[in-house]
């Protein structure tokens, strides 16, 4: 019998990535919308994924239960719109799949211990939620001997987003000239990935249970400087694109609506970097040739008009 994985935030980057990569290998899939008539909702259908309109947040675990029985495997991110109460939403889907009796298998999406690695200096909440959820899984596949199995993935900073959050911006005065203003220093190196190759990775592991149970899987397609980023995109516009370094209280200024918070983590990266030396990167390339910045720009034809 095909095995059935349920995708919560089946819509959102990650989810449809990882909607996307395990029809493709043969699991059925089912997942789970605010909106059966998104764009997205549609495509995913249209590919043969099971799309339910259901809305987690406030839900008992005894009724997110009902939702999953029947499907052998759970992935799981905890994004927005659930950041308002993401461990108490991460920690029923966790509970949950462990009561549907039918799960085996919950893949997780977390991010490093940021308290941990900088002695309780940073406050990331992101970073900390996604990690005391992280903990709650461990613990209740621990408590079920390995019946339950866990492994996570976690991604880099997405090249989507330049697109998105902060992309290339003209220079006064200059039709030809472009910046990346962001708070990191010059010579500080970042991981970089596409967010679409994070299905390949999820599938893998849901493929291999034992191989990944209480893995961690960091994907990083790049490691790069901002004067590094500003001359690929010089290389793939064929204009004049600059990394403009600024610090972060200036940066928490700028109109972006999550300033404040990207001011914050950049703090965190400025001193540790992104991933740190624990994280084995390895695991990820070795299952899949992962998109470099170079080749994620020529595949969106990205220009700067």
């Amino acid at each position: 019998m095909t095995k059935l994985i349920s995708v919560l935030n089946g819509t959102g980057f990650q989810g449809r990535s990882v909607v996307k990569e395990l029809i493709k290998d043969g699991f059925k899939v089912k997942t789970f919308t605010r909106n059966l008539n998104s764009n997205v909702s549609k495509e995913l259908k249209g590919l043969g994924a099971e799309v339910i309109e259901y809305d987690f947040e406030g839900k008992s675990k005894e009724e997110i239960a009902q939702v999953l029985e029947g499907s052998y495997g759970v992935y799981l991110v905890t994004l927005t719109p659930y950041t308002k109460n993401e461990v108490e939403y991460g920690v029923n889907v966790a509970d949950a799949s462990l009561l549907a009796g039918t799960v085996k298998h919950i893949v997780f999406s977390t991010l490093p211990n940021a308290m941990e690695i900088t002695g309780g200096k940073a406050r990331l909440p992101d970073y900390e939620n996604k990690c005391e959820i992280e903990k709650h899984i461990r613990q209740i596949s621990k408590q079920s001997n390995d019946q339950f199995v866990s492994s996570f993935v976690s991604a880099p900073m997405y090249h989507q987003n330049f697109q998105t959050y902060y992309p290339p911006v003209k220079t006064q005065g200059d039709s030809d000239s472009y910046s990346i203003t962001l708070p990191g220093k010059p010579d500080l190196k970042l991981d970089y990935g596409d967010i679409n190759d994070i299905g390949k990775i999820v599938s893998e592991q849901f493929k291999n249970p034992a191989k990944y149970s209480g893995i961690i899987v960091p994907f990083s397609s790049d490691e790069l400087t901002g004067d590094q980023v500003a001359e690929i995109f010089s290389k793939v516009t064929g204009k004049k694109v600059v990394y403009n370094s600024i610090s972060t209280a200036e940066y928490s200024k700028s109109n972006n609506l999550e300033a404040g918070a990207y001011a914050d983590m950049f703090d965190y990266y400025n001193e540790f970097s992104y991933f740190p030396s624990s994280f084995d990167k390895t695991f990820a390339k070795n299952i899949t040739k992962l998109t470099n910045l170079e080749e994620f720009l020529r595949n969106i034809n990205f220009k700067l008009e």
